[in-house]
Order: C-alpha cells, then sequence, then structure tokens
C-alpha cells in the first residue's frame, strides 16, 4: 500500500477547553505533512455520515488512508484534523470524522472518513 501513498497535508488542532462555562476551540496548529492514499467516498461511506434533515449538509467526502494516527472530530477534545485537499471538484479544508484502524501485522494503516467544510460567511 506504501506505493500508492503521497504527500498531503494535514491541519492539526490543539485541544480545545471550556473557559467560564463555554467551549472554547483549540487553535490551529502548523500543517503536517503525512503520506496518504487520498479517494473518494463511496455511496456506503455517504449513507453512513447522512446527517439529520436539520444538520450539516455533506457535500463531498473523502476515504485517507495511511499509517499515521490522526485526530478524529467529536472523539476527544481537539475537534479534528483537517486534510488540506487541492483536487477538483471539491478542493478545500476536509474534517476528519471517522476512522477505522486496520492493524493486521501486515500493512497496518487507518482508514479515515473526512468531509468537506463549509465556508465560513459573516
Amino acid at each position: 500500500m506504501s506505493g500508492f501513498r503521497r504527500p498531503v497535508d494535514v491541519k492539526p488542532r490543539a485541544e480545545g477547553q471550556y473557559v467560564q462555562g463555554r467551549w472554547v476551540e483549540g487553535a490551529d496548529v502548523a500543517p503536517i505533512t503525512i503520506l496518504a492514499s487520498v479517494q473518494p467516498a463511496t455511496v456506503g461511506d455517504y449513507d453512513r455520515l447522512q446527517p439529520l434533515p436539520e444538520g450539516r449538509r455533506i457535500r463531498a467526502a473523502v476515504r485517507i488512508y495511511t499509517d499515521v494516527l490522526l485526530n478524529v472530530a467529536g472523539a476527544d477534545w481537539r475537534n479534528g484534523d483537517r486534510l488540506i485537499w487541492g483536487a477538483s471538484p471539491f478542493a478545500g479544508e476536509y474534517l476528519i470524522v471517522a476512522v477505522s484502524p486496520w492493524q493486521s501485522g501486515v500493512i497496518s494503516h487507518y482508514r479515515y472518513i473526512a468531509v468537506l467544510e463549509a465556508a465560513q460567511t459573516n
């Protein structure tokens, strides 16, 4: 599998914290470069990620295969690392939302699912 991996950038986030009873997101940390295979998500991935009607819409998703342990949104205090993906048609920052560890001892790796984050508007 390592022959298919290419350098990609990931933006980790520092731990968030409660300040006077309100959640404050952790700051972005300097991007890191990892070796990973990034592929379009499958229809089954989209079915598992389907949000509630009142929730966030998923415009695009990708699968990430790597041997690097990344932070998944909702799994700890960091609220998920973000993949910086420049490939068309949906270039942008993808929030890592799910992980499946494949630690067989032969070709151990992690399979992540990441969704395109919506642009911030003020």
